[in-house]
C-alpha cells in the first residue's frame, strides 16, 4: 500500500476528459469547502480493466490540492475497484463503488450529492444552481450578440439589452442598473432600467404570473431613438457626477484603473448621488471601457428587494460590461464603416438614414462642441414645376458639390429629405460656423442663381436632439421673415 500512483497508470490519468462544467464545479467547491479531502484508492493492477471515472477521479486529485491521496492499493479483483472520500467532521465518508465508477458522469455527480452528509450536498446544489444560472447568462448573451450582428441595431438597443440582461431575472437580477456617460467634467445619467419607485417595483414583481424564461419577449419593448428606457431613467436623466469627486473616491478609482466590478457600501460615496439616486444599503459599480478610455460605467443595486449583492450578480454585471463595451466599440466602427451604404444617390451625401444612424452612435461618443445647421433651399418647388425635375435635380447636386467642397473631412452632411439638408460642423467657433454658411449661401447663388435659408444652433453633441429641435425652430423663423438668411 502506497499513496503513490505507480508510472503504468499515469498516461490513462493524462488522457482522461475531464467535463469543463464538472471542473467548473470543482473549483467553486475548492473555494467553498474549507477543509481538505482525504482520498483511498483501490484500483485493479491491469491498467486496462481501470473505470475511466478512476482515471478522472486521479486527475481531478492531480489538479486540485483540496484532494489527498492518502492509500493507493492495486487488487486483483475487479469488482472490488473503489475510491473513499474522508472528510473531516460531520462532513463524513463518501464510498464510491466499482458499480458507481462504471457509470457515466452524471450518475456518479448524482452519487456523490446523495451519499454525502448535508453540508457537502447542500454545497454542491447550490453551485449546480448557480453555474447553470450561468448558463442562463451565456444563452442570453448568444441573443444580445446575434441581434448585434443585425446591421439595423444601433449602440443604443445593444446597451437597452444589455441592461435588460443586468436586470432580468433570467440573468443579473438586479432591482436597478443606471448607466453613467462621459459628458465633459461630468459623468452623466445617460440610461437607466428598472422600478421609479417603491409602488412601481411592487407592480412590477406582482405581474410575474409565471417565470421569466428569457431575454427574447424584453427586446421587443425597444423602439428606435426611445427617449427613456423606463420611469426611473426620466426621473433621473439629469444627475450627474463631478469626474474629480468619482476619481477622489479609493475604491472607485481602483475600480477604473483594473477594468474591475465592484461591490461597495453606499456610506462610501458620495453624499449628494446617494441623496439623489435613493441609494440603500450597497450597490455594484463596473467601468465601461473604450480604446482605453473610461467613456461611462454601470451602477446597479437591489434597492427595493433589498437583497445583499451576489458574488455571482457581481460575476454576471462584470460580463455583461464587458460585453457592453466590445459591442459599443464595434457598433461605432460599424457606423463609420456603414457610411458609405447610407449615401443619397442623388446628391452623394448621407441621407435620412445615415442621419439617424450618425446621432446614434454620436451619443455614445465623447461629447464636443459642434453646431448643426439646417438648411432649405428656397422656392425650390417653383423650379421644379418651371423647369422640371431634372433641373431641381441639379441645383441639388450643384448644392451639395459646393457644400463637400467647403466642409472639413471631420463634419458631416446630409440630404435630410426633398430639398432640406443638415450640416454637422465640429469643433468649431460659433464666428466660423456663421462664415461657413454665408460662404456657401454666396457660392451657392452664383452657381445657380438660388438662395437657401438655414437655421442654426451650436452647443454639446451630447445634447444633439435638442440642437436639431432648436435648429429647425431658427429655420422656421427665417421662412417666416422672408428666406434666404440665417438666425443663429
Amino acid at each position: 500500500m502506497t499513496n503513490e500512483i505507480p508510472t503504468k497508470y499515469i498516461k490513462k490519468i493524462r488522457r482522461a476528459y475531464i467535463n469543463p462544467g464538472l471542473t467548473y464545479v470543482l473549483n467553486r467547491f475548492c473555494d467553498l469547502f474549507l477543509f481538505s479531502i482525504n482520498v483511498y484508492v483501490d484500483i485493479n493492477e491491469d491498467p486496462e480493466k481501470v473505470p475511466s471515472n478512476l482515471y478522472k477521479f486521479l486527475k481531478i486529485c492531480n489538479s486540485f490540492k483540496l484532494f489527498k491521496i492518502m492509500s493507493f492499493q492495486e487488487i486483483k479483483d475487479i469488482s472490488q475497484q473503489r475510491i473513499m472520500l474522508d472528510m473531516p467532521g460531520e462532513a463524513g465518508k463518501v464510498i464510491l463503488t466499482y458499480e458507481i465508477l462504471i457509470k457515466d458522469e452524471v450518475y456518479l455527480v448524482y452519487e456523490i450529492i446523495k451519499r454525502s452528509k448535508p453540508i457537502v450536498s447542500v454545497i454542491l446544489t447550490d453551485i449546480l444552481l448557480n453555474s447553470a444560472k450561468l448558463g442562463s447568462v451565456f444563452k442570453t448573451s448568444k441573443i444580445i450578440l446575434e441581434r448585434s450582428y443585425d446591421i439595423e441595431s444601433s449602440v443604443d438597443e445593444m446597451i437597452y439589452a444589455s441592461m435588460t440582461g443586468i436586470t432580468g431575472g433570467f440573468a443579473g437580477a438586479f432591482n436597478r442598473a443606471i448607466l453613467f456617460k462621459e459628458d465633459g467634467n461630468d459623468f452623466r445619467v445617460h440610461r437607466a432600467l428598472g422600478p421609479a419607485d417603491e409602488s412601481e417595483a411592487h407592480m412590477v414583481y406582482d405581474a410575474f404570473e409565471t417565470l421569466e424564461m428569457d431575454i427574447l419577449p424584453y427586446l421587443q419593448g425597444y423602439t428606435n431613438n426611445m427617449e427613456y428606457f423606463s420611469n426611473l431613467e426620466k426621473n433621473i436623466k439629469s444627475i450627474s457626477i463631478r469626474k474629480r469627486v468619482l476619481f477622489k473616491n479609493q475604491l472607485l478609482n481602483k475600480a477604473f484603473e483594473k477594468n474591475a466590478t465592484i461591490k461597495s457600501p453606499v456610506s462610501n460615496l458620495d453624499e449628494s448621488l446617494v441623496h439623489a439616486l435613493g441609494l440603500r444599503g450597497e450597490i455594484a459599480f463596473s467601468p465601461l471601457k473604450i480604446s482605453q478610455e473610461n467613456i461611462a460605467f454601470y451602477l446597479c443595486d437591489n434597492r427595493y428587494d433589498g437583497k445583499p449583492i451576489t458574488d455571482e450578480q457581481l460575476e454576471i454585471l462584470d460580463y455583461f460590461a464587458k460585453q457592453s463595451a466590445i459591442m459599443w466599440q464595434n457598433k461605432i466602427s460599424l457606423n463609420l464603416l456603414k457610411e458609405e451604404a447610407e449615401i443619397d444617390m442623388l446628391t452623394k451625401v448621407g441621407n435620412r438614414r445615415g442621419y439617424e444612424k450618425y446621432i446614434s452612435s454620436l451619443s455614445y461618443q465623447k461629447s464636443q462642441s459642434i453646431a448643426i445647421a439646417i438648411l432649405d433651399l428656397d422656392n425650390f418647388k417653383d423650379v421644379n414645376d418651371k423647369h422640371g425635375h431634372q433641373k431641381g435635380d441639379e441645383i441639388l447636386v450643384t448644392f451639395a458639390n459646393i457644400a463637400k467642397k467647403n466642409l472639413r473631412k471631420t463634419d458631416k452632411i446630409f440630404r435630410y429629405g426633398g430639398d432640406e439638408f443638415v450640416v454637422i460642423l465640429h469643433d468649431v467657433s460659433q464666428t466660423n460656423v456663421v462664415n461657413v454658411i454665408k460662404r456657401l449661401q454666396k457660392q451657392f447663388f452664383a452657381a445657380t442663381n438660388c438662395t437657401f435659408s438655414a437655421g442654426v444652433s451650436y452647443g454639446e453633441s451630447s445634447n444633439i436632439s435638442q440642437l436639431f429641435d432648436d435648429a429647425d425652430k431658427k429655420l422656421y423663423e427665417v421662412k417666416q421673415k422672408g428666406k434666404s438668411d440665417l438666425i443663429f
